[in-house]
């Protein structure tokens, strides 16, 4: 199921979208779409902090009780990244939306097949995060994480502190065999010893004691082990990732 959050403050622009998208799922063939309507800002954000999850983000500009623009910038710190297409009448804020990655900028009154092209590509790219997205039951409550940004996890006490590549790092409590178990299907992840998972992507060089990632960080191997890791890396950096 593809969950779509759409926010404007018209009624009209809400109930034309909304048809938009079920003549888009007709001519798709396609019964997968869920839209959940807002009409303000406050109310979607309320919707994010109560951990609501959307695919897509429709967003029109001057939503009444604050700016798009503003509310993409939030969607972001949330660490979320599912494609955002902006709906407006002025071109005025295109640039600061393309700050926070924006998909698409369509301007009112919308084109039904420009929009119907905005839907083809965000759908593309929700189905390739939702291949590498992975969240996790954290103490701040649902994240989600790109399997590509995670650096490497470490075990203390019950927990796995999961460090990524902004520097943040995030604790979840499981074993390391449980969070493995979750890393490898995106594949590119390796155990090392009882406290580590590094990503095979961010690995610098490995030496017969440690493994060096690219921010410097150097992870102890145990002895006799690095023969292993070598060939790990060595066999991830020939075949790749795969299509």
């Amino acid at each position: 199921m593809i969950k779509i959050a759409l926010c404007d403050d018209e009624q009209k622009i809400l109930d034309e979208v909304s048809q938009y998208i079920d003549e888009y799922a007709e001519k798709k063939n396609a019964h997968n779409f869920e839209v959940f309507r807002f009409d303000s800002v406050k109310s979607l954000e309320n919707a994010l902090e109560d951990e609501k999850a959307f695919d897509i983000f429709i967003l029109d500009v001057y939503i009444g009780d604050g700016i798009g623009t503003e509310l993409a910038k939030y969607i972001r710190k949330r660490g979320i990244e599912s494609p955002i297409v902006f709906l407006t009448t002025s071109v005025e804020h295109a640039p600061e939306s393309f700050e926070t990655g924006t998909l698409r900028y369509l301007i009112k009154p919308v084109n039904p097949q420009k929009f119907f092209e905005a839907m083809d590509a965000a759908i593309l790219q929700a189905e390739k995060l939702g291949e590498r997205l992975i969240k996790f039951k954290t103490e701040k409550g649902l994240e989600s994480i790109n399997a590509s940004n995670i650096l490497y996890s470490e075990a203390h006490d019950h927990y796995q502190h999961i460090t990524v590549d902004n520097g943040d790092k995030i604790k979840v409590r499981m074993t390391v065999a449980e969070l493995f178990a979750v890393l490898i299907r995106n594949g590119g992840f390796v155990r090392v010893g009882s406290a580590y998972i590094i990503n095979l992507r961010n690995i610098k060089n490995v030496s017969t004691s440690e493994v060096h990632l690219y921010n410097n960080i150097s992870i102890p191997i145990p002895r006799g082990k690095h023969v292993e890791l070598k060939k790990a890396f060595w066999d991830f950096q020939c075949e790749g990732e795969g299509d």
